[in-house]
């Protein structure tokens, strides 16, 4: 796969530092490629190559020669409007290569119960697990860590419905 191949040879080429600073770069792109003016400019052959990679430079503040370099051959070979792609596999690389997961848990929980699931994950994938809570009205909780395609739901009105089932059984 081409994404892969590029983002194999980016990270290869980066150490810790650079790692961090290109996520931060790429992750820029990312939310920018999302606009179609965005990528309509970095395609225009009204413009030049330094002229866009000046561009990407002043969007990103990196200023990072094999960030450069890499931005100039996604533009020499018209893979520009790969980014977004680019940009989550290059995650998904980095946090398994740190062993640093970022995930998300949807409801209403309060913080000693975050912090109760981010040890309880992280225990049981032997990783870091971070998560950030969006508040959200819903019968129960999700928690999402895509990376390790984990995806848990709780909804508060089966867990009843089981204790229920479960009372009239012992009946």
């Amino acid at each position: 796969m081409v994404i892969e191949k590029y983002t194999k040879a980016l990270i290869s080429s980066l150490n810790k530092d650079e790692q961090k600073e290109i996520f931060e770069a790429l992750k820029k792109l990312a939310l920018l490629s999302k606009n179609q003016k965005f990528i309509l400019i970095l395609k225009s052959p009204l413009l030049s190559q330094e002229e866009k990679i000046n561009f990407v430079k002043e969007l990103t503040n990196c200023s990072n020669q094999k960030f450069v370099n890499f931005i100039h051959i996604l533009l020499e070979n018209k893979r520009i409007d790969l980014l977004k792609d680019i940009f989550k596999n290059y995650y998904a690389k980095l946090a398994f290569l740190n062993n640093t997961f970022e995930g998300v848990v949807e409801g209403e929980i309060s913080e000693d119960t975050l912090k109760a699931l981010e040890e309880k994950l992280s225990s049981k994938f032997n990783a870091i697990i971070k998560l950030n809570l969006e508040k959200k009205d819903i019968n129960g909780i999700k928690v999402f860590v895509d990376v390790l395609n984990v995806e848990v739901a709780i909804d508060e009105n089966r867990i009843k419905q089981d204790i229920i089932t479960d009372i009239l059984k012992a009946i």
